[in-house]
């Protein structure tokens, strides 16, 4: 045991010795030329990649996302829709609006539906919706379009 423990000892104390002797001084560390590894980000080299297919005329065309269109204004209007009523000869439309208390609101020619479309006009059957320079009739009681 005791030899063991001798030996242990030694191995440490050279190894402590031998780093000492071999461990470089400040001096010689901070003269030491430090090169720092060439960091690329992922994103050059797919641009320098996509350069090199597009001067060998193979680069992928460019994806033009345009996203889902923006829904039918008449499609939601008819889905709102509950009433179109007549007090002393004039028309009044009534859609279903959550925010409201009654959960029901009504609309008079020039009143706001939504995403800036205003009622134009009210007929007995139809409402005409217009938002700038665009203008739609929905139907009131037009069937709805099934597309396949």
């Amino acid at each position: 045991m005791r030899a063991q423990l001798l030996l242990l000892t030694g191995g440490v104390l050279g190894g402590l010795g031998l780093g000492w002797l071999t461990a470089p001084t400040p001096e010689a560390a901070a003269t030491a030329a430090f090169e720092a590894p060439a960091v690329v980000h992922a994103g050059l080299e797919a641009g320098d990649a996509h350069e090199r297919l597009d001067a060998l005329g193979l680069a992928p065309p460019p994806i033009v996302d345009t996203g889902p269109p923006p829904p039918d204004i008449a499609v939601l209007f008819r889905r709102d829709l509950t009433a179109i009523e007549e007090r002393a000869g004039a028309h009044m439309v009534w859609i279903v609006d959550f925010a409201q208390p009654h959960q029901r609101r009504a609309l008079r020619v020039g009143d706001i539906y939504q995403d800036g479309w205003r009622v134009a006009r009210i007929g007995p059957q139809s409402v005409q919706l217009r938002r700038r320079r665009e203008v739609r009739t929905v139907d009131a009681f037009a069937l709805p379009v099934i597309e396949p």
